[in-house]
């Protein structure tokens, strides 16, 4: 077992003391249909969840996460129509890449795609504004309630969301577990860089058969 979740490279780090099924919960980060479905806002992530088979990662490790009793939790984003628009460059850059004549409208990211929908027992949030899942989420007080200390993060992506999050859930006090089978990035070979040289430093990486095994020890 301990084997297993060692044999990335460059992290020789066990993470398995604090993947007990009592402490943990997942959490979804932005999987909708306006971020990684095919007719979304960011084609070239979506295009890098595909080519790496994230979603079908993602939903092995949720299922198993229900099986053992682990919380799922989804982070979506829903911007309210009378919400302050973002002046970020990247929201500036989806305007004008789909020739946005209402730059005051907000970006509709949609529902979560439909490999991964929430099931019975999950819980969903709701964050109407920023860029990363504990910003006015209700996230912390989620997870407290469920006794969780450490979060398994899957999701998007890997340029601003998940590492966003796990500094986030770092400065809250969890320890962060992150499956790199259930991330992706846009260009898809960002990831791998942004895995090496910058999440095995907030993160304990563990894949996801690994976490599976784990928890069905």
């Amino acid at each position: 077992m301990r084997d297993a979740l060692r044999i990335l490279p460059g992290m020789p780090l066990d993470p398995s003391p604090w993947l007990q099924r009592e402490d943990c919960a997942v959490v979804v980060f932005e999987c909708q249909e306006g971020v990684i479905g095919a007719d979304g806002n960011l084609p070239g992530l979506a295009g890098s969840v595909a080519s790496g088979d994230v979603l079908a990662h993602i939903s092995r490790l949720l299922a198993g996460a229900r099986s053992a009793r682990v919380p799922v939790v989804y982070c979506t984003l829903r911007v309210d129509e009378d919400a302050r628009p973002s002046t970020t460059p990247l929201e500036l850059r989806l305007r004008q890449s789909r020739g946005d004549d209402a730059p005051e409208r907000p970006i509709d990211m949609g529902p979560i795609v439909a490999p991964l929908r929430p099931e019975p027992g999950d819980t969903t949030l709701e964050r109407r504004s920023g860029l990363t899942g504990f910003h006015r989420s209700g996230l912390d007080e989620a997870l407290r309630e469920r006794g969780a200390r450490t979060v398994v993060l899957v999701g998007v992506s890997l340029n601003i969301g998940i590492p966003g999050t796990a500094i986030e859930a770092v400065n809250h006090g969890y320890v962060v577990v992150v499956p790199p089978d259930c991330v992706a990035a846009d260009p898809a070979g960002f990831a791998a860089h942004a895995l090496a040289h910058q999440m095995r430093q907030l993160a304990f990486l563990a894949p996801s058969d690994a976490i599976l095994a784990t928890w069905s020890a």
